[in-house]
């Protein structure tokens, strides 16, 4: 029975190659009228060695390349090439791909905080999106509202364990802007007296992963507006609305306490470093005063690595953080349609969470997505952590604003 389903599967596959129409350069493979979702890895197998080709794996992450090495011993008669790209890179080769009407892709592992991915390639079919029954059924499904998510990660902010021993020394992001004067829009009171509390250090927050972090609490106006009132026991006085520019700028709405969250922030001192390590570094000397720092979780590793007194900012109220997770993708009208299932099957532990090598990606700041496999390396559960599932229509719609007022705004401080 076995053998029947793998031959009717592969004159499956051959019957929609041939019949599939020829508007994508040659590349005539349209994998619409095929039952992905819920063939086994083994039929998958067999369909991959027909096809023939080199499954290519564009990825931003290096454990993609670990994966290839160990699925090419598992299964020998396909062959896997990894790619190593940015989101950026992988993004624009994407589109100028699609623009040439050629697909040379299979597999895309990408992050997409702000949307771009899933708004701009995703909608337009240039990715496709896979959801393996067997895998889908062990993840939350607020996750998969934008792709199949491989693992979840986030942009943390850092603190001084060194300065604050007891642990975390903030509870909402409303503390982040601690010192703020409403009545002077600053952190100068009415003598000119500086009230900034915290020293912060930060990436570029114009790049997509810290836009999008603000995006989302843009969303979330309504918890950030309830955070406050139970925090401080009264409402938030909103003291942007006379900064907007928004005849030039993506319009902001007028009334939304995630940007006045923002606007206050942008009035803040502070300082960007080039790279996260910097970051990390310049939390741990906390050499002017109490120091928090926003960079990638991955830089928790200067801990063990360096030594630093540092540790991850969770818990935060309504949330952390967004869940930043990395997404796995097939490429629309790609050559390898069935290697491209198979290898993410692969990465994803197949039916049991084991049958691949999902533990691949068990790292430092990472969590499984899984309900059905744990990640240990980050000694902290997920939901101790506190991270949000996107909105990436909604962030899309923001990020953009975020990039253009961050420049006007701290411009006026």
């Amino acid at each position: 029975m076995k053998k029947f389903l793998v031959l009717l599967c592969s004159i499956l596959l051959l019957f929609t190659t041939f019949a599939c129409s020829s508007n994508n350069g040659g590349n005539t493979n349209n994998d619409d009228n095929v039952d992905w979702e819920h063939m086994s890895m083994e039929e998958l197998y067999e369909m991959a060695k027909q096809e023939g080709g080199v499954v290519k794996i564009y990825a931003t992450t290096a454990d993609a390349e670990t994966a290839r090495k160990k699925i090419a011993r598992d299964y020998p008669d396909v062959n896997f090439e990894f790619v190593s790209c940015d989101t950026n890179t992988i993004k624009s080769l994407l589109e100028r791909d699609y623009d040439a009407n050629k697909v040379n892709a299979d597999v895309v592992l990408v992050k997409d905080a702000s949307g771009e991915i899933y708004n701009g390639l995703v909608a337009y079919d240039i990715l496709k999106i896979y959801y393996p029954e067997t895998i889908c059924k062990h993840i939350d499904p607020d996750l998969l509202q934008y792709g199949l998510p491989l693992y979840s990660t986030f942009n943390p902010w850092f603190y001084s364990t060194r300065d604050f021993p007891d642990g975390v020394p903030i509870t909402s992001w409303w503390d982040i802007v601690q010192g703020y004067n409403v009545d002077t829009k600053s952190y100068k009171d009415a003598n000119g007296k500086d009230t900034q509390y915290w020293t912060v250090y930060t990436k570029d927050i114009k790049g997509a992963s810290y836009a999008a972090l603000w995006a989302q609490l843009f969303v979330d106006s309504d918890l950030m507006f309830a955070q406050y009132k139970e925090q401080y026991g009264k409402d938030l006085d909103i003291t942007y609305t006379d900064k907007l520019q928004n005849d030039t700028f993506k319009n902001l709405p007028e009334n939304n306490a995630g940007v006045e969250l923002f606007w206050r922030f942008t009035q803040m001192q502070t300082y960007e470093q080039a790279d996260g390590d910097a970051v990390a570094n310049a939390v741990d000397l906390s050499v002017n005063g109490p120091t928090i720092g926003l960079c990638s979780a991955s830089k928790l590793d200067n801990r063990d690595s360096s030594g630093m007194q540092i540790g991850w900012v969770t818990g935060l109220s309504p949330y952390t953080a967004q869940n930043a997770a990395s997404y796995v993708y097939v490429a629309g009208n790609c050559d390898n349609p069935a290697g491209a299932r198979l290898y993410i099957n692969y990465i994803m532990g197949g039916d049991d969470g084991q049958s691949g090598c999902y533990q691949t990606f068990d790292k430092l700041g990472h969590w499984s997505v899984r309900d059905d496999v744990v990640f240990e390396k980050s000694g902290v559960e997920e939901k101790d952590v506190g991270l949000k599932a996107p909105d990436m229509k909604e962030i899309y719609n923001y990020f953009v604003s975020v990039q253009s007022y961050w420049d006007l705004w701290t411009s006026w401080r």
